[in-house]
């Protein structure tokens, strides 16, 4: 009977809460027009701290109600585009409706030369542009502009650093307008301190088209522009943290900016051994002498990837990061407008990451008649250093004409010795096979792509002509060396050995050059047609030699012929589209084609044979978007495209470098003809903070590059692409996020759902492969300003796979994933996070289903005036349970992978904090007291 009387009280909570709100209401209005300003901004805050309880926007007739209100004293900010926004105080009781009748603003020309000083409204909407007041927003001293985000009503920010404002992911981060480190969100809200920042506006940016030409294409990227206070914009400020713990664990990181007007500098640079990576690597080396841009490689079937990312680390993944990594990066952003009309970004990266990472591999093989198990346990030494420039100047000849030059240059260096010892059992617990493979290599590469667009833009609305020419050029060297030795059995004995000792190098480099024209004439006021002519040659070539150990010399100088070869390629496509593209009052749509020829040469200059291809391709493309209004619209998409084999997957050649997984090409491969669908549905209310967004995608493909494996008694391989029709992939997911405003709380639903229908050959049969995965989560947000914030979450993924071949191989698992993360605020400047994570894993091998508890906590301590330096003692992974795991599925086999991570530290560190105090806000103006007792 207690136990239901708690439930019940639990239950009927929030409605009692419900119960207890108020109301309050009112029309925003104009007395010299006589009538209420429609869609005006209405924003409540506590009169005690100025933090934001709610707002909304008023109706067509300026009629606006805020409801579930507690009893309280509040300031109502009211607040229209050229008028001047308008304070109000107000008592609300408990239970009751507050009638505020006409809250009057003026027109600012009313004002002649008198300065209007007003407290600015805490948030104003204009159109679909939403912009957050800062100073409404309270954090910790120190707080970075992720933390300032997170308090602001309809925005969360994912375990991975990842910014949502009402469902929608953020694609760019600029600061003050412009482009902060080639516009990577999460450098900015990572690392810029949250109180430099003004201003914070959300909006969608249409795409550079759009904007050129004038007809929206319905191509949106959603956008925050981080306005920083007027004190910043012409001072130096930033942060240095540096500290040291157990284990000889150290973190070092800062950010200095450098802000005068339209000239900025920002530095930021960090070295760890903790697994914090600051800058995503580029993929500079490249040793197949193809770009993926003319020619991406296809061949295998992955049903489910897990999240084996090649060992490197990467920012906010936690617990799942494979490996521990030392690291130290820097880079420096640079931006300058001169004169109005010329606008430079320039930003440079370097960084090295020396990575140590141990893997057990549990891999269940699925061919028909012949299943067996490999194992592995592989130590790997990689050392990646790279260098990255990046520029772009965008230069206005006049307000008809411009030219844009985007240059990039980026180079690396590699070093890695990887050690191998592996072991193959058949069901019966005979050894088909095992043996060791230790190997090295050192590779380095570069780099540089340029992009230049010339844009003329004519008086008629709607003309414009833009050429584009880019180019790409690629180099890549690598040595190495290889030691390996594989045993094959029959019956239990040893029957044979496959030895390799040799060493091993590499030349590979590719040019590629391109350009389009494209000329728009407009049909109307609303629609234009769209001409373009493109065209693309890429030239690549890669010469790898091996030599094997002379047993009579004691040197590597007898050539392999079987691993070294010596490939050229030829690759080009020229074409032309026409689309028309039509911008009505509330919809607009796209509706075209292109006419693409293309021409394929793969020379195998070690064996004097040649493969020739060309194909002629109309690739229809179709866009539709319905507008309801500003926050709610409907996307539908249909485009085509081709992928052409490697140059490699054509030449008949066998690749022996691993006997047990030897791999042939196929001349007679053709193009994949590729086509998709996609449908978006997006329902925002910024007032209500509700938002409801449902996504899908439909992928099909005509003669799809998949392997065809030839599997042999000893555990051994042979895979060659081929051709197959019937691919099919399918997604969706809809999600449905709310306030609880009685409880201070957001909750944020979803549910993902994937389908594919894949193909394989195994032995000459073919192999259907259907996947199936679900993920529904649901995410809970509590705040209370200066207090606590309280994160909850709980995401379960379901996997099933259904093999055609073996059906009694058909497989089921389960992630079960649980996070808690909780923040309190204590009087004197003390911080307290603790971060729960316990995942729970299901149907996985024996000794892969793990149940792993990652606790991490922290407590800071600010002193110092204006609270500069702070003190924070951190603990990762408290109860010392942190193992990684990983699970993939392919058409061939099942893999469950165990790999080291970071476990058990403490970290002791220190923050200086080199920031200005900002300046108040001026005096209130026009307050009136509104309310009862």
């Amino acid at each position: 009977m207690r136990k239901l009387s708690l439930f019940l009280v639990i239950a009927l909570l929030p409605m009692f809460l419900l119960a207890q709100k108020s109301i309050i209401k009112g029309t925003i209005y104009d007395t010299v027009s006589k009538k209420g300003l429609a869609y005006a901004t209405v924003s409540l805050v506590s009169a005690k701290d100025s933090g934001l309880i709610n707002f909304t926007r008023a109706d067509s007739m300026g009629n606006f109600r805020l409801k579930q209100v507690s009893k309280g004293n509040y300031l109502l900010s009211a607040s229209y585009v050229g008028f001047a926004p308008v304070w109000v105080s107000v008592t609300v009781p408990e239970g009751k409706e507050v009638d505020m009748q006409n809250v009057i603003l003026t027109d600012l020309k009313s004002y002649n030369s008198i300065t209007v000083m007003a407290k600015r409204p805490p948030v104003v909407m204009n159109n679909d542009t939403i912009e957050f007041n800062t100073e409404n927003f309270k954090t910790a001293p120190n707080a970075v502009v992720e933390d300032m985000l997170k308090k602001m009503p309809g925005v969360t920010i994912d375990p991975d650093g990842t910014v949502k404002v009402n469902g929608e992911t953020i694609r760019r981060v600029l600061v003050n307008g412009r482009e902060f480190f080639t516009g990577d969100p999460k450098m900015a809200t990572k690392n810029l301190n949250a109180d430099a920042v003004d201003k914070v506006q959300v909006y969608d940016r249409k795409s550079d088209r759009s904007m050129f030409t004038g007809v929206d294409d319905g191509n949106t990227q959603k956008t925050i522009n981080l306005q920083l206070k007027k004190d910043r914009n012409h001072a130096i400020f930033g942060k240095v943290t540096g500290g040291a713990g157990t284990d000889g664990k150290y973190e070092a990181q800062t950010n200095m900016n450098k802000f005068n007007g339209d000239q900025q500098m920002s530095f930021i640079g960090m070295a760890n051994n903790t697994n914090k990576q600051g800058f995503s690597l580029s993929d500079v080396l490249n040793f197949t002498g193809e770009l993926s841009k003319g020619m991406r490689n296809g061949g295998g079937v992955t049903i489910v990837t897990g999240s084996n990312d090649g060992g490197l680390p990467i920012t906010g993944l936690g617990q799942n990061q494979q490996g521990v990594a030392s690291t130290w990066s820097g880079g420096l952003n640079i931006n300058d407008t001169w004169n109005k009309k010329t606008d430079l970004n320039m930003s440079g990266i370097a960084s090295n990451i020396h990575l140590l990472t141990n893997t057990d591999i549990n891999r269940q093989y699925l061919y028909p008649g012949n299943n067996y198990n490999y194992t592995a346990s592989n130590a790997s030494v990689r050392d990646i250093t790279q260098q990255r420039l990046n520029g772009a100047l965008d230069q206005k000849i006049d307000s008809f004409t411009s030219f844009k030059i985007t240059p990039v240059a980026a180079f690396q260096q590699q070093a890695s010795a990887v050690n191998s010892n592996f072991s193959s059992i058949d069901l019966n617990n005979n050894k088909l096979n095992d043996g060791f493979n230790n190997s090295t290599s050192k590779s380095d590469g570069y780099t540089f792509t340029n992009d230049m667009l010339f844009r003329h833009r004519f008086a008629k609305k709607g003309r414009t002509i833009s050429a584009d020419i880019n180019m790409n050029y690629n180099n890549s060297n690598q040595t190495g060396t290889q030691n390996s030795k594989t045993t094959f059995y029959s019956g239990g004995l040893p029957v044979s050995d496959s030895i390799l000792n040799q060493i091993n190098s590499t030349t590979a480099g590719t040019y590629n050059t391109g350009g389009n024209v494209v000329y728009t004439e407009p049909l109307d006021k609303r629609s234009l047609i769209e001409f373009a002519a493109f065209g693309s040659v890429t030239i690549g070539q890669s010469d790898k030699k091996a030599y094997d150990l002379n047993a009579a010399t004691g040197k590597h100088d007898l050539l392999n012929t079987q691993l070294s070869n010596n490939f050229k390629s030829n690759y080009t496509y020229t074409g032309g589209s026409i689309n028309v593209r039509s911008n009505q009052k509330m919809y607009n749509y796209t509706v075209g084609a292109s006419l693409q020829a293309a021409s394929l040469e793969s020379i195998n200059q070690t064996f004097q044979s040649t493969i020739r291809q060309s194909f002629t391709d109309v690739l229809p493309n179709g866009l539709f978007q319905y507008k309801f209004n500003n926050y709610r619209n409907l996307r539908l998409s249909y485009n085509t495209s081709t992928q052409q084999p490697s140059a490699q997957q054509l030449q008949p050649i066998y690749n022996v470098s691993d006997i047990l997984n030897v791999r042939k090409g196929n001349p007679d491969l053709k193009r994949s003809y590729n086509h998709n669908f996609t449908l978006n549905y997006t329902a925002i209310d910024p007032a209500t903070r509700k938002n409801f967004f449902a996504f899908a995608t439909f992928g099909l493909t005509q003669n799809a590059i998949v392997n065809a494996d030839s599997i042999f008694a000893n555990g051994s391989r042979l895979s060659i692409p081929v051709n197959a029709n019937g691919m099919m992939t399918s997604a969706a997911s809809i999600s449905y996020g709310f306030p609880i405003r009685a409880i201070r709380s957001n909750i944020s639903t979803a549910l993902n759902a994937s389908y594919s229908h894949l193909i394989g050959f195994t032995n000459g049969t073919q192999n259907n492969i259907d996947n199936l995965g679900l993920s529904p989560s649901v995410n809970w947000n509590f705040s209370i300003d200066n207090k606590i914030d309280l994160f909850a979450s709980v995401a379960l993924k379901y996997s099933q796979s259904r093999y055609s071949l073996q059906p009694a191989l058909n497989t089921n698992y389960l992630t079960q994933g649980y996070n808690v993360e909780m923040t309190n605020y204590l009087p004197g400047g003390l911080v307290i996070n603790n971060t729960l994570n316990y995942t729970i894993n299901t149907g996985r091998a024996e000794g892969y289903n793990t149940q792993i508890p990652f606790w991490n906590a922290s407590i800071a301590k600010s002193f110092l005036k204006s609270k500069k330096l702070e003190i924070k003692l951190t603990a990762l992974d408290l109860l010392n349970r942190n193992v990684g795991t990983t699970r993939n599925v392919n058409q061939s086999y099942i893999e469950d992978d165990r790999y080291n991570v970071l476990q058990r530290y403490f970290l002791l560190s220190f923050t200086f904090s080199l920031n200005k105090a900002a300046k108040q806000a001026g005096p209130v103006f026009n307050i009136r007291t509104i309310g009862s007792n």
